[in-house]
């Protein structure tokens, strides 16, 4: 897995750690740098920088290729998506329109590919999976 993650975003560019919030805004000609570089090109220092300051990880005598996932612009646009793992909600709303709620959902290997084809569309996620306990979150 790779530490951090170059991603288009909205009118902008982000580097993100997976699993931690927040990122950290970068300009289009810092995110071709990281685009552009080759995998065994060491990590700009200005990169590296970024990481230690608003994350704490050192990524001294790494390479881009070991420890950036750049991703491809998406043409589609997409910058967020929502997936309900249990295709269903956890709260009990008095004017819930959905009717009853049944908890079901896709196999593995369909939740695997339909994250899949959310990141090949360029989706952020943040992901939370439902516990199927009213108002609990994991």
């Amino acid at each position: 897995m790779h530490d951090l993650i170059a991603s288009a975003f909205l009118d902008g560019h982000l580097l993100l750690r997976p699993g931690h919030p927040g990122g950290v805004r970068v300009g289009g000609a810092r995110f071709k740098e990281l685009a552009n570089a080759s995998r065994g090109s060491a990590i700009p220092a200005w990169a590296a920088d970024a990481a230690r300051q608003a994350w704490g990880v050192n990524l001294a005598g790494r390479t881009v290729g070991q420890s950036i996932l750049v991703r491809t612009p998406s043409v589609y646009g997409y910058v967020r998506a929502s997936y309900e793992i249990n295709l269903g909600c956890n709260f009990d709303c008095e004017f819930c329109y959905l009717g009853e709620k049944r908890f079901e959902g896709l196999g593995w290997e369909q939740q695997k590919r339909l994250l899949d084809i959310m990141a090949d569309a360029g989706v952020l996620a943040d992901c939370q999976a439902r516990t199927g306990v009213r108002g609990q979150r994991r």
